[in-house]
Formats: C-alpha cells, structure tokens, sequence
C-alpha cells in the first residue's frame, strides 16, 4: 500500500477549502513487488521518470505496465495522478483511480486522491464519499479526516466539523490547519477561552501563521486584553509588514489608548497599502486634526471623500474640521449640507444651517 501521507495535498494556511490549486506530491510513491512480473519493471521505470519531472515518458510507461498486467492497481493509481499532473484535467484522472480502488478497495490513498479530483470538480458529495471510504480503510489518515472536516466546515455542519479537527488533533496535537480552523469554530460560537488556547498552540508552534497572530488579537480585543491584542497584532506586522489589516487594528487600539503620532503611522501605513481605501484616510484626518496638523488633515479628509463621495461621516467630520479647525464656515456649511442631504440627522447641523442660510 502507498504511503497515506502522500498523493495528491491540498495547500495550506487556507481559511476556506482552495481546491484550485491541489498539486500532485509524485515524488515519494514507490513501486510495489511483482514478483519479476515486466510490469513491475516499467511501474519502477515510471517512478523514476517522475523523480525526473519526465511525466510524458511515465505516462508511456505505465501504460505498458498496465497492458502487461491489468489487474496491477497501484499502477491504475498511478497512471491517474500524472494523467492530472499533465492535464490538469480531473476528469481525466477519475477513471484510472477508480480502476484501481475496484481492483484494491483497500487502496485508502487512491480513495484519497479521488476524492481531492471530485473536489476540484466541486463535487462534494462524491469526495465525501470517497474521503469515509478512505478513512474507513485507514481510520488513522488524519490527511483524509482534515479534508473531511474542511468539507463538512464548507457544508456549515459545524458540530461534525469540531469533532472532525479534534480527532485529527488527537493524531497530530500541533497540525496547522486543524489548530486554525477549529479555533474559527469556538470563535463562532463565542468560547473565546478555547479559541485563545488553541491559537496561542498554534502560534508556539508555527510562529509565522499570520492569520493565527490575527485572531489572537482580535480574541484579545473582545476580551478587553489591549495589550495582548498590541502584542498579537505587531507579531503579524513583523512577519508581514504588508498586512494591512494587522496596521488597521493597530491604528484603532493606538487610538484608543489617545497615542495619536503611533496611530497615524499605521493608518498611513493602511492608505499606502489599499491607496483606494476611503476610511483610511477619513481616519487618518481625523488623527491628523486631533494631533493639530491641520494641512495633513485637510489633505486626508479629502482623499476620502473623493473615494466615497457619498460618506455620510466623511462630510460630517469634514464640515466639523471646516468649522472648529479652520473657521471656514462657508466651507463646513458645504459639507454640512452634503451630510444632510445624505440622511445625516444632527439637529445642531439642521440649526447652524438654518443660521447660516437665513
């Protein structure tokens, strides 16, 4: 039997099921005996082949293997995953890995690898299927039971998801992806204290997993930790100085803390990062205003609003700026107006411009 830990893998840190980009693991199947049978020499040929990246001349030889010995199933097995590796085409490697799982039932990573083509086919139901066969061969194919639950996690049956990840924890204590997605799960239904413990496993453990940093900070949040949220976040800034979302959520908790010059350097940092982001840089004018730079401020405001013309908040802190910051009133009338116009309901608004316009 091959290798359980093999085939075909779908890729991970992912939050969803990416199907799309599954790839093919040739490299570490190995022929089985045939007991001096010719086809046994071409399956070894093969391999060797696919060591060289020579899948064209693996393809050619499997097939020989086939013709000499048709009941071979690991060479039916096989000849489906570089069919896939040549065409990327699951149609045309679903009947060869059927083949073999109809002369070996027994097979649990060709079960496996057919049930990974029926999801890049989006056939769920099938891979299911395929995915429990498999697991009923192998009960202790965590790769198998991880996908299974990433399945049942798309199909929102979230019970059966939770008890799916835990089992695979109880194989691999520290796998990356069941750590992650079953956190998500206790995130969802508010147990913050067993999503905090599994992500703070997680990030012990996979100390790059960004998105693990993320949701330990938000967790943090929720459970009014700043300090531990400024902690999670920062960690996901120096693994990758580009997230912007980790800048975002500092910016808010430096704002709350009133550290006004540290909140502006994120959400500066947000505005270079996502350049069409509006409510960055209607944030950054009103850090920018409550620090007294008032050129900067005026600069960011407007930003905004030619992103988001229509920001009901946007023209509101605009006219306000206009208003206390610079004495225009002609300008914060202009705004203020706007703001009206769009649904806004301040009545000292509706006063100063019953005013203005008497």
């Amino acid at each position: 039997m091959l290798n359980p830990s093999h085939g075909i893998l779908p890729p991970t840190h992912s939050h969803s099921i990416p199907w799309q980009s599954i790839f093919l693991c040739l490299l570490f199947l190995w022929p089985l005996p045939a007991s001096g049978h010719q086809a046994g020499n071409f399956y070894r040929d093969a391999i060797a082949a696919i060591e060289n990246q020579n899948f064209k001349t693996a393809q050619s030889l499997l097939e020989q293997a086939i013709q000499e010995f048709p009941g071979f199933p690991e060479a039916h097995h096989l000849y489906g995953l570089v069919k896939f590796q040549l065409t990327q085409k699951p149609e045309q490697a679903i009947s060869p890995l059927q083949e073999a799982i109809r002369l070996n039932p027994n097979l649990a990573q060709a079960q496996y690898d057919l049930a990974l083509l029926f999801i890049q086919q989006n056939d769920m139901e099938e891979a299911q299927k395929a995915l429990q066969q498999a697991l009923g061969v192998y009960p202790r194919f965590w790769e198998a039971r991880l996908t299974l639950a990433k399945i049942l996690d798309k199909q929102a049956l979230t019970n059966q998801a939770i008890q799916e990840y835990q089992t695979v924890l109880t194989q691999q204590p520290y796998q990356e992806e069941a750590l992650y997605h079953l956190a998500t799960r206790f995130m969802q239904t508010q147990d913050y204290d067993q999503a905090q413990a599994l992500l703070t496993q997680l990030t012990e453990h996979h100390p790059h997993q960004t998105e693990g940093w993320l949701l330990l900070g938000r967790i943090a949040e929720r459970k009014n930790q700043p300090s531990q949220a400024l902690d999670a976040y920062q960690q996901v800034i120096h693994i990758n100085p580009e997230h912007w979302e980790a800048h975002y959520n500092l910016g808010f908790l430096y704002q709350q803390q009133g550290n006004l010059s540290k909140a502006i350097e994120h959400f500066r940092r947000v505005s270079e990062l996502r350049p069409n982001d509006a409510e960055a840089f209607l944030n950054l004018g009103v850090l920018f205003a409550g620090n007294h730079q008032f050129v900067e401020a005026e600069q960011a405001y407007h930003a905004g609003i030619a992103l988001q013309p229509n920001s009901l908040e946007g023209h509101f802190n605009l006219g306000a700026f206009y208003e206390f910051h610079k004495k225009d009133l002609l300008q914060a009338r202009i705004h203020y107006r706007k703001y009206l116009d769009l649904g806004g309901t301040d009545t000292r608004i509706q006063q100063l411009l019953n005013q203005l316009e008497q």
